[in-house]
């Protein structure tokens, strides 16, 4: 058994010689230990002068870099140009409410053309095929006006012919054409993809006989009809019109008399819009 005053000299013995942990403060430049344990390091950047150079951001446009003023940091120096003046406001009145549907059209037009009523040789004897072209302007939404050209088959007649072998009876046909000097469409104001329309015009009107010669007269143009936009510059319709056709004969001898007739059309157009 030990003795306990040899227990106090083995302690003694055994304790380490105590340290000095005084240090001495380390320079400025060199890194530092913060209380929390952290060591710090204190950098200090000096660049050279760039060329100048421009830069677009979202808010402000950076120009040319120009030498740093006295007692500022070294470094790039942007100057920012003010944003340019705000365009002047639209009028109200210039403003459009409704969709957009184009100023000018085109349609090409094809249909079947038949009698109603009416005198001959005014009024077409059989129902035939028949088209034609318009071209207008567009005032606004639910105005416009336009021009035509059409033709069809008028009707037709058994005539003797002569031929190099002889005399041949053939079925000749007649053809009336339609020259719509001015017509006007009125639209129904829909922002809608169809958007039907009625419309009233008239102008001339030249009857070519099958068995020679012609007949000039006037006619008048009504009708109804639609236009479904297929896209933003082309519309497919289509219209039921009516022609009233009064024509001016003469006959040998001074006489003059002057057929009129109603016919009915029935009509798809492709329409071409800008």
């Amino acid at each position: 058994m030990i003795a306990p005053s040899s227990l106090i000299l083995i302690a003694l013995l055994s304790t380490p010689a105590p340290v000095d942990l005084t240090v001495e403060a380390p320079p400025s430049d060199a890194p530092s230990t913060s209380e929390s344990g952290v060591t710090t390091e204190s950098v200090v950047v000096v660049s050279e002068a760039a060329p100048p150079s421009t830069a677009t951001s979202s808010s402000a446009s950076v120009g040319a870099v120009g030498p740093a003023p006295s007692g500022a940091a070294p470094g790039r120096q942007a100057v920012v140009e003010p944003l340019p003046a705000p365009p002047a406001p639209l009028r109200r009145d210039k403003i459009s409410r409704g969709p957009w549907r184009g100023r000018f059209w085109l349609g090409v037009r094809g249909g079947l053309t038949g009698p109603i009523s009416g005198d001959r040789p005014a009024r077409p004897s059989a129902v035939a095929i028949g088209g034609g072209v318009d071209v207008g302007w567009r005032v606004n939404n639910w105005l416009g006006f336009g021009t035509g050209l059409s033709g069809q088959i008028h009707d037709a007649e058994y005539l003797r012919v002569e031929t190099p072998i002889g005399d041949e009876v053939r079925l000749v046909y007649g053809n009336m054409v339609a020259w719509d000097v001015a017509f006007a469409r009125l639209f129904a104001p829909l922002r809608r993809r169809f958007q039907p329309f009625a419309e009233l015009g008239g102008g001339v009107a030249s009857y070519e006989r099958p068995a020679g010669g012609y007949l000039v007269g006037g006619q008048v143009r009504y009708g109804i009809g639609f236009d479904g936009w297929v896209s933003s510059n082309v519309t497919i319709g289509l219209s039921a019109l009516g022609r009233t056709t009064r024509l001016n004969r003469r006959f040998e001898g001074g006489a003059v008399e002057r057929p009129s007739a109603s016919s009915y059309q029935v009509i798809a157009e492709l329409g071409l819009h800008w």
